[in-house]
């Protein structure tokens, strides 16, 4: 009996010493998993870790996809020998939708597509691709960049032999422009009576300066302009060749006879006064002598017999309530073309953005 409990208390001392040495155990256990060196806290490190190199990759992925748009767009602040010659984006303004000429194939004729302001491939001046729009009548216009202009002539004694027209785009609505990296500003004129030399250095084109300090003498604004849109075609009737319906605008003819060249009445040679009449609408006076909006579309049968007064006034009109352009006077400054703004487009043209570059 005495033996008995002896193993018995044996038994039992082996019992609590192998708890404890299990209890032991699993704390260590324990502490490996979830203590403060353990394999939880070392996965959460581990995972911490490589969210962090997550993050930063994708910083740095970033940062460098940053400074490659910023290269490609040319607004690279910190490194300019990276900057690009690049135009202006053409203004929003209300009514217009851009548009891309889609050009003809062998199989296919060629088509006009619309797209939208964010489009990176609706223009592309190096491409002498530009930037085009219609308006809500069909009407297109394209976007002329602000620029200056210098020209080489073939021969300076003797322009009328032509020469060479170089364009460099500016930034906004300021007269800087970078050259091989280095930035430059162009020059303007400052005076009134001021002869400028556009043979040697680069000058704004005055199609987008602010005039009023030299009174408008190269018919400029009182204001800077980032750019300007320009009907792509001239002025013509609606409906015949186009599908726009006829709408007359708030401006009447002042003249109902017009000075005719002889081609015009069906004769050889010889000028004369006939009556004011245009293809649609008859002859002026006969009926009503509110004007049509005109349109600016292609194959369109252009407005004619018409004053110089009535012509400035129909353009002003183009923005007025009830128009057909979807124009407001918010965004948008309608107006007979100056000889200034058609000098800007024809350099633009014959510089190497353009088609007869």
């Amino acid at each position: 009996m005495k033996r008995v409990k002896k193993e018995q208390a044996v038994t039992l001392i082996a019992l609590v010493v192998t708890l404890v040495i299990l209890i032991i155990l699993a704390a260590v256990s324990i502490n490996m998993v979830i203590g403060d060196q353990g394999i939880f806290r070392k996965a959460q490190e581990g995972a911490n870790s490589m969210h962090d190199a997550e993050v930063n990759t994708q910083m740095a992925f970033n940062s460098i996809t940053d400074e490659m748009d910023k290269i490609v767009q040319g607004n690279n602040t910190q490194n300019p020998e990276l900057r690009q010659d690049i135009p202006n984006a053409p203004e929003q303004i209300d009514g217009m939708t851009p548009i891309k000429f889609i050009e003809p194939t062998d199989t296919e004729m060629g088509s006009v597509e619309e797209t939208d302001w964010n489009d990176d491939t609706w223009y592309d001046y190096s491409q002498k691709r530009w930037a085009n729009t219609k308006s809500e009548d069909g009407s297109m216009w394209v976007w002329i960049p602000r620029y200056a202009y210098k020209i080489t002539y073939t021969n300076p004694e003797n322009k009328s032999e032509g020469g060479v027209i170089e364009v460099k785009f500016l930034e906004g609505t300021s007269d800087n422009y970078y050259e091989n990296g280095e930035l430059k500003t162009a020059k303007r004129q400052t005076l009134a009576d001021e002869t400028v030399d556009t043979t040697s250095d680069y000058y704004v084109h005055p199609a987008f300066t602010n005039e009023t300090s030299i009174g408008f003498a190269n018919g400029g604004w009182d204001a800077e302009l980032t750019g300007i849109y320009v009907a792509k075609f001239e002025a013509g009737f609606p409906e015949g060749n186009n599908t726009t319906p006829s709408k007359k605008s708030s401006v009447s003819y002042t003249q109902d006879t017009s000075w005719v060249r002889g081609i015009e009445i069906g004769t050889e040679e010889g000028e004369s006064e006939q009556q004011a009449r245009n293809w649609l609408d008859g002859i002026y006076g006969e009926t009503d002598t509110k004007i049509s909006y005109p349109v600016f579309e292609p194959l369109t049968y252009t407005m004619n017999y018409m004053n110089i007064n009535d012509t400035y006034n129909i353009c002003k009109s183009m923005n007025e309530s009830g128009n057909i352009y979807g124009f407001t006077t918010n965004t948008s400054d309608t107006h007979l073309m100056k000889s200034s703004e058609w000098g800007m487009v024809s350099y633009l043209s014959y510089s190497k953005y353009g088609t007869n570059g």
